[in-house]
């Protein structure tokens, strides 16, 4: 039997327990939802993620089940929510390519920056890397109020935006 007190101390075995146990009936019921194997395993994942992290605010008083589908809820509403932004962001590069401009010394188009290309790219960034450029080039925040938003200096904001243009521009580079 599984004690919810094991897991909250920090129990591997304990949680393993209930890893295997629940595993495949969260993973069939996000099937169910998302038609998808990828994401179903990906927010079940989510779900034991969370289930470890947050052990300690489990009840004795509520089954395991039930908490564990609770947790398992949160984590389908937070990758939605993350899904949402992706597609948010990708609609904002379609657009910015819409306007994009042909660089008149070498006639070279640079509407590629601002395509789903573009936001492959980022993904290769550190997260702060990546929010700053997201923030200055999809949003147009100034360096200023990036800095503000994320409370670095103007001067970090500065440097995380040189690193990521080279990052971005030699992997352009190799590919063409």
């Amino acid at each position: 039997m599984i004690s919810i007190a094991e897991i909250k101390t920090g129990s591997e075995p304990s949680f393993t327990e209930v890893f295997n146990l629940y595993y495949a009936k969260v993973y069939h019921h996000f099937l169910k939802r998302t038609w998808s194997p990828a994401t179903a395993r990906e927010v079940t994942q989510l779900a034991f993620i969370k289930l470890w992290e947050f052990r300690h605010t489990l009840s004795e008083d509520i089954s395991l089940d039930t908490q564990l589908f609770h947790i398992a809820a949160g984590s389908f509403i937070d990758y939605l929510r993350r899904e949402n932004t992706q597609r948010k962001i990708t609609l904002s590069l379609a657009e910015t390519a819409a306007f994009a401009d042909v660089d008149a010394s070498t006639g070279y188009d640079q509407s590629f920056e601002s395509s789903d290309y573009l936001l492959s790219l980022t993904r290769t960034l550190s997260p702060v890397r990546k929010k700053v450029f997201i923030l200055s080039r999809i949003y147009g925040h100034s360096y200023k109020e990036i800095a503000d938003q994320l409370s670095i200096s103007h001067k970090t904001v500065e440097d995380h935006m040189v690193k990521a243009l080279r990052h971005i521009r030699s992997i352009a580079a190799h590919l063409f």
